[in-house]
């Protein structure tokens, strides 16, 4: 059920340059949707846009029926969690979590109440006496996101919220979110730059290029469909070829695609086969180890192809390959 929309937003910080343009986005109640993009295609910005903090141009953004395109930040009740936890680094881990709670000027059994039962479900209960100086990374990004939830807000807005985390606690503490937001049924928009991160928390995904969204579609869809090369090469193809070339392998181009301009596959898709039965005949020339898997770069008629494989023994440089292509991992693009 759709719960927000922008329409038609322009922004632009000179008058002259957009950075969003014409951009058009929907969310549904209680889902997780993601914005995903290469640094300076404007995700950001929609958000900063949906939370209030930048005025539009042009365009609406309505939220439950409601026009809030010039209703002010501080009244739009929103969460925030920033890249930077924005934590006040002279209260305790109680105060920073109570403070919008008493700028909305709760009792103090409710707040606590609130408080406490906040902590818990975010996994830092026992920290209320400590200053933010004195907790870990994950745990200050515990703090923050509590505090942004702790108001009940109408939406849940994270802007790059993990990129401070090392690797390790990235994925616990995706996790957690994820977690979280399913058990309060909060609906939240979530920006990252992180393909692997996004696809495996979001309900739907928009990705964004120079100002514009390009795909907005679930990740399982958007993974094995992208619409155009930009999303394939954000989503991991790195096979690229003209589709004139497609015949010459034997891969028959679909009836509705025959007007596409490009074909392309993932390096995991294309198997290593005998030369006697393969579609495509090639010379590896470099070999990359990648810990389950080798990738090659094999030298064909049609070009250097990008091939993932676990087969052991690894093929050796300078060795001549068999390659085969299954039509079905293939895609058609037209832009």
């Amino acid at each position: 059920m759709q719960y927000g929309a922008l329409s038609h937003i322009d922004v632009s910080y000179d008058k002259k340059h957009l950075i969003l343009q014409d951009l058009n986005l929907e969310f549904n109640k209680g889902e997780l949707l993601s914005l995903l993009g290469p640094s300076g295609c404007g995700k950001t910005t929609t958000l900063r846009v949906i939370a209030g903090l930048i005025e539009t141009n042009a365009g609406t953004f309505t939220l439950d029926g409601v026009d809030m395109t010039h209703i002010p930040v501080h009244k739009r009740d929103f969460g925030l969690v920033f890249q930077s936890y924005a934590l006040f680094p002279h209260l305790t881990v109680f105060d920073n979590i109570a403070f919008g709670l008493k700028q909305r000027k709760c009792s103090t059994q409710e707040t606590v109440e609130k408080v406490k039962s906040m902590m818990e479900i975010c996994g830092i209960s026992g920290y209320e006496k400590r200053f933010p100086k004195q907790l870990s990374g994950g745990q200050r990004q515990r703090v923050a996101l509590a505090r942004a939830l702790v108001i009940e807000p109408k939406l849940l807005l994270l802007d790059e919220p993990l990129s401070n985390l090392d690797a390790q606690l990235r994925v616990q503490m995706r996790s957690t979110i994820k977690r979280i937001q399913q058990e309060l049924g909060i609906t939240t928009v979530f920006v990252t730059h992180d393909q692997e991160e996004c696809f495996s928390i979001s309900d739907r995904v928009a990705i964004m290029d120079k100002g514009r969204i390009e795909q907005c579609d679930t990740p399982q869809v958007i993974y094995a469909n992208p619409a155009c090369e930009m999303i394939a090469r954000f989503v991991g193809f790195k096979n690229f070829f003209p589709i004139s070339t497609a015949e010459r392998i034997g891969l028959s181009v679909p009836q509705e695609r025959m007007n596409a301009l490009l074909w392309c596959i993932r390096p995991e898709k294309i198997d290593l086969v005998d030369l006697q039965s393969a579609m495509c005949i090639g010379t590896v020339e470099v070999r990359t180890y990648l810990g389950e898997s080798y990738q090659y770069e094999v030298k064909t008629e049609l070009g250097t192809m990008i091939v993932a494989s676990s087969l052991h023994p690894p093929k050796a440089v300078g060795e001549q390959v068999g390659l085969n292509i299954a039509p079905e991992h293939v895609v058609f693009l037209d832009r």
